[in-house]
């Protein structure tokens, strides 16, 4: 049992790294976009915007690299690690830019 678990634990470690690597760029995006959303400044909208679509685009490239990194051997269960981990980071970014534009309106208003 001890083996086994070890051998998924260093399996999955390429997995994390790719993942926490994004998600912090994703935190940042969301931060950006959340702003944006408070302020009533197209442009600053707009530039906004288009980071998180740069970051959206560059987080589904990745979709390859998460399912050749899963801890697992079955190509299904490879697809769906790579579907949830997509998933995760969006519901992260969603989660991040409604955070902060509440934490602004609330400060704000």
């Amino acid at each position: 049992m001890q083996q086994a678990l070890s051998s998924l634990q260093h399996r999955l470690v390429p997995a994390e790294e790719i993942f926490f690597a994004w998600l912090i760029r994703v935190f940042a995006a969301a931060t950006l976009v959340g702003s944006a959303w408070i302020d009533d400044a197209p442009p600053l909208e707009i530039a906004a915007m288009i980071i998180a679509m740069y970051v959206a685009v560059r987080v589904a490239t990745q979709f390859g690299n998460l399912a050749a990194a899963a801890p697992v051997e079955s190509r299904p269960l490879r697809i769906i690690f790579a579907v949830g981990a997509i998933v995760l980071l969006g519901l992260a970014f969603l989660v991040v830019a409604t955070l902060v534009e509440r934490l602004a309106l609330s400060v704000a208003g």
